[in-house]
């Protein structure tokens, strides 16, 4: 009901401010001005005013959800090259492998969330935004995001950007609690024929372990750390960041 009197408040207005009119006469049109005194100027002027005031008043009484409001909407961004890009990954991933199949059940605990981050054209990368979703009332902390690169890789040919991330572990962690962890993330960038817009497919989280040796293959010495190998964790899905989740 309120929206509807402030347009006809604007209605009115118009009507009040309009000095000309045209006025068609079978085929010849012909422009008739109207003038005004001072005073009605004058006149018109402050009524012009004053509906602009009251339409004021009415609309700051609206309610919020009611007013169209540009600032309040996100803008999505597109995007076609990495450097300088702000993308915001969902993710949910475990802090330690599954076990092998040598190996006796054990627990593993899985965290998720959202991580918004920007890659400079620099090769750093800035952590933006990180929301965490808690998983049994714990949840981790993303403690430093280091730079990023592209590589083609020598099994498909294709190009896929990495990039890893410190995470620190809570007390509640079934692996490691309260240690700081190193993730890695890796994703396959994939570019439109028609526009060149970019779009990182198949995401995945990894994460360093240790190769266990065949049993004493290294006799006194201990091997940790000699050999390693990325084990898969878990999986994020990327998108180009909106203006509300920077």
């Amino acid at each position: 009901m309120m929206s509807f009197q402030i347009f006809l408040l604007f209605a009115l207005l118009n009507f009040t401010i309009a000095f000309h009119s045209i006025t068609l006469r079978g085929t010849k049109a012909s422009i008739v001005s109207v003038c005004a005194s001072t005073n009605d100027a004058d006149k018109l002027r402050e009524t012009a005013k004053k509906l602009r005031e009251e339409a004021a008043v009415l609309e700051s009484k609206l309610d919020p959800s009611q007013r169209t409001s540009t600032e309040s909407l996100p803008i999505f961004i597109s995007c076609t090259s990495i450097p300088d890009s702000s993308w915001t990954l969902t993710y949910r991933f475990a802090s330690d492998p599954p076990p092998d199949d040598d190996e006796e059940d054990r627990t593993v605990s899985t965290y998720s969330g959202k991580l918004t981050v920007k890659f400079l054209a620099d090769g750093y990368t800035d952590l933006i935004f990180h929301k965490p979703t808690s998983m049994g009332g714990s949840t981790l902390s993303v403690e430093k995001v280091w730079g990023w690169d592209k590589e083609i890789s020598s099994e498909d040919e294709l190009e896929y950007l990495l990039f890893s991330f410190n995470a620190l572990l809570p007390a509640t962690d079934a692996t490691d609690p309260n240690e700081v962890v190193r993730f890695y993330m890796q994703a396959r960038v994939d570019s439109s024929d028609s526009d060149g817009q970019l779009n990182l497919a198949e995401g995945t989280v990894t994460m360093k372990k240790d190769v266990k040796p065949p049993g004493g293959f290294w006799g006194a010495f201990n091997g940790a750390g000699i050999l390693a190998q990325f084990r898969y964790v878990g999986n994020f899905v990327a998108k180009p960041a909106s203006n509300a989740e920077m």
